[in-house]
């Protein structure tokens, strides 16, 4: 089957190529900005972990520069640069937007399709991260991330519809900083190596390699923010590309999952999907949700019976190299 993908792969594979190349060649030039700006995204089609390492950038700088998030707002109801405000919604500005700004009080947040256009609207911010635009070339970027998962890496994908690749593996080569996200068990330091090795067939000779793995904070309440422990017993809710670590960690920590509700990526709740959920469930059910559901689900849940607890994911910088990639980033801003 996979024969009659290659046609159709070769051929997005030469249209983003000529996009690149128009980068490239500096037939097209990027714009530049009064202030900071480091992007964040991937090859891939999601699932790489870049909602919890745009929070973790966001922890980290927001206490040396004031901080702004420009992002295109993917499953929005609405068209056009917006800045979040007291009005917005998950519907308004898209999920992943929501949950920044629903969690840091003065995070500066825009949305807009042509992220050029969203820039204008930030007021106070001196560092800018743009969130999911390893593609978006439009603006010029001081710092470019990109993330792997370190279970699908990049060099090991192919290009869409065959693999999962936005783009050629060589665009590697735009990245300051590659993560590989997501490690799960102990792996030989061999294994470790040759990820690095295969990596710099493609990316730049001074890029930087890392690692991070899946960390969880405390779980909190999704009404009141209220800090509670998980009981033995408990309801899985999701709506994020991989929740397949999320499923393993609670499972490790001794607490069965009684059924595992699984929608796609994005999903757009409302509250008749959670009185489906709810009558499937039973009244006063414990369950879990992601902090991006989150973002989606508070509005729709004030009269349910059901208690939704948050779980939020950390990445956490693997070998003592988070100091490394710190001074990176200070160096930048």
């Amino acid at each position: 089957m996979n024969f009659l993908l290659y046609p159709l792969s070769a051929v997005y594979d030469a249209i983003t190529s000529i996009r690149n190349n128009k980068y490239d060649t500096k037939r097209r030039r990027p714009v530049r900005f009064d202030l900071k700006v480091i992007s964040v995204g991937n090859l891939s089609v999601g699932g790489t972990g870049k909602t919890p390492f745009v929070e973790f950038l966001i922890d980290r700088i927001q206490n040396i520069r004031e901080v702004g998030v420009l992002s295109r707002g993917y499953g929005r109801k609405t068209s056009g640069p917006i800045k979040a405000d007291i009005e917005a919604t998950a519907r308004t500005i898209g999920d992943e937007p929501m949950q920044y700004y629903s969690k840091y009080k003065n995070l500066e947040v825009v949305v807009s399709e042509q992220r050029v256009f969203g820039v204008p609207f930030f007021e106070k911010a001196e560092v800018v991260i743009l969130d999911d635009a390893y593609q978006h070339r439009a603006i010029h970027r001081d710092l470019n991330i990109m993330l792997s998962d370190f279970n699908k890496p990049f060099f090991k994908d192919e290009v869409l519809p065959l693999g999962r690749l936005r783009e050629n593996r060589k665009g590697a080569k735009r990245a300051d900083i590659i993560i590989f996200t997501k490690v799960l068990g102990d792996y030989s330091p061999e294994l470790f190596d040759s990820y690095i090795s295969k990596t710099k067939q493609y990316a730049r000779e001074d890029c930087k390699i890392l690692f991070s793995e899946i960390g969880y904070g405390e779980t909190y309440n999704l009404r009141d923010s209220s800090k509670v422990s998980m009981p033995n017993f408990v309801f899985l809710l999701t709506s994020i590309a991989n929740p397949d670590p999320l499923v393993s960690y609670i499972e490790e920590q001794g607490i069965n999952i009684n059924k595992h509700f699984k929608f796609r990526d994005h999903y757009s709740f409302t509250e008749k999907t959670i009185s489906r959920i709810e009558n499937e469930m039973g009244a006063n059910q414990t369950v879990i949700i992601t902090e991006k559901d989150a973002a989606k689900l508070k509005p729709l849940v004030s009269k349910s019976s059901l208690k939704f607890l948050v779980m939020p994911i950390v990445p956490k910088i693997m070998f003592d190299q988070e100091e490394q990639l710190l001074e990176i980033i200070n160096n930048t801003i």
